[in-house]
């Protein structure tokens, strides 16, 4: 049952949290691997770093004032490794001391990405560190006995970035938690969404060109249910999803890309239509306040989605930075009389859709690919009321459909329409599928369809895995207005 996200309790909260305290196994592994490959491909390295070595002793042992320092590099692969004394090189090491002592954790960057660190039974949070050699540190004093954890709080980077803090010989802690509160103190009519007209019309030249592309990071709280829970979004240009955008086969295309100042992330962007490294990706990792540009050229026409490439990708994708760019074939496409941009996208919460409040980000909900919410266009049920999509009797509507993901596979559905025309993976050199009623789109592909409406009447768009539209969010509304033509629908007598 939904209630507000408050009533439950700091226990509860700490229970569920760390439900995914646990030693690195096959799982985790093959994700680290696969993180490993990508940051190689940006130029990044894990070399000299073992994956899956387990915990050792900790050297913690206070001097004789009663202080404790302990260094850690902070990498997401493989994790925090100890500096120094007894955990030098101890991947994710246990830290242990006795309760009263004052405690000093010192983290070093070793990459070109941001991490923290959270002593979550003490509250006790470094500030975030960039880049490599960075440095943060935190003190607090241990006060109480303690079996809990500490952990990177960036979304995703928790899976590899946690360890245990052990206090010994005091009393009971206080259950820890995350934070937990009403909605976050923003604009009631402030929307995620972009709005499915949002979109560039057809390309009228027919040579290719120089063409710039601008893009820009940012980070933004906005409603994921509307006056009810709030959330905090990472974006492209403040929407979710992205920009659409539109060239041309054969236009050389430069990307102009820049992560806004006051984010704490680090982010990137990953163009499907690019042929080269990361799609871009090795070229746009940016810093706050930084920049990040390429350039390429469109050699192949289609639908391909954009995402943000900067580890953990899965959660810069989640928190809506992805969007779609159509590569014109020559000639274009066929006239229609309405074309919409509809993206399907998960988001991952620690509480249940329904709830009131201000929603945390769940990295175990994310690893187990459970989300919360699948919706379109960035929140609950977002293509309703003033962003529903509008249509007249006889006109031509065309959807260019993207899915985010990062996991689910959508089978997308108009209920009470056939889409005549579906040009299947974003294809749009092949002939089009005919006379389809769902289909398919996997995370991180695309398709267009098109149809002819006759009846005027409420259309609803949903994913067909219907717990997704009906529970989750993912729903749309098409409304079609006009005479219905004759024949095609009547009520019976």
């Amino acid at each position: 049952m939904a209630g507000r996200i408050g009533e439950e309790t700091g226990k509860e909260v700490k229970s569920r949290m760390m439900r995914g305290v646990r030693p690195i196994g096959q799982g985790t592994l093959a994700i680290a691997v696969i993180v490993t490959l990508v940051i190689g491909v940006m130029g990044g390295t894990a070399a000299g770093y073992l994956l899956g070595q387990g915990r050792g002793p900790t050297g913690g042992t206070p001097d004789q004032t009663g202080e404790v320092t302990f260094r850690l590099t902070a990498r997401q692969i493989p994790g925090f490794v100890g500096i120094g004394g007894s955990i030098d090189g101890v991947v994710n090491p246990d830290l242990q001391v006795t309760a009263g002592t004052q405690v000093t954790i010192i983290i070093v960057g070793g990459e070109l990405n941001v991490h923290d660190l959270l002593v979550e039974d003490f509250g006790a949070r470094t500030p975030l560190v960039h880049s490599a050699g960075e440095e943060a540190s935190v003190t607090f004093v241990a006060d109480h006995t303690s079996t809990g954890v500490y952990y990177c709080t960036v979304p995703g980077h928790r899976v590899t970035m946690e360890g245990r803090f052990l206090v010994t010989g005091g009393s009971g802690g206080n259950g820890g938690g995350p934070p937990i509160g009403p909605p976050a103190d923003i604009d009631p009519f402030h929307v995620i969404s972009r709005h499915p007209t949002n979109l560039p019309p057809p390309l009228t030249r027919s040579t290719p060109a120089a063409v710039d592309l601008f893009l820009e990071a940012r980070e933004v709280t906005s409603w994921i249910e509307a006056t009810k829970a709030t959330f905090d979004y990472w974006t492209y240009n403040g929407t979710v999803p992205g920009p659409f955008f539109r060239v041309m086969v054969n236009d050389t295309v430069t990307v102009h890309f820049r992560n806004h100042e006051d984010n704490g992330q680090n982010h990137s962007v990953d163009f499907h239509a690019v042929n080269g490294p990361g799609g871009g990706a090795a070229n746009a990792v940016a810093v706050p306040g930084g920049w990040g540009n390429f350039t390429f050229r469109a050699l192949n026409p289609g639908l391909f989605v954009y995402h943000c490439a900067t580890p953990h990708i899965p959660s810069h994708i989640s928190a809506g930075m992805y969007g779609l760019i159509l590569v014109e074939p020559e000639g274009g496409l066929p006239a229609v009389d309405r074309e919409f941009y509809v993206m399907q996208g998960e988001i991952y919460t620690l509480w249940e859709a329904g709830s009131e409040g201000h929603q945390l980000f769940d990295t175990e909900a994310l690893m187990n690919e459970e989300p919360t919410y699948v919706v379109f266009n960035g929140r609950w049920q977002a293509l309703t009321g003033g962003y529903a999509l509008e249509a007249q009797v006889n006109e031509t509507v065309r959807i260019f459909f993207g899915v985010g993901g990062p996991n689910l596979i959508s089978s997308f559905h108009v209920i009470g329409e056939i889409f005549d025309r579906v040009y299947l993976m974003g294809d749009v050199l092949s002939t089009p599928q005919q006379s389809v009623q769902t289909t398919l789109i996997p995370a991180g592909g695309a398709a267009i369809v098109e149809f002819t409406v006759q009846v005027a009447a409420n259309y609803v768009l949903v994913d067909h895995s219907l717990t997704r539209a009906i529970d989750k969010g993912a729903l749309g509304i098409l409304s079609v207005t006009g005479t219905s033509v004759p024949g095609v629908y009547e009520d019976a007598p």
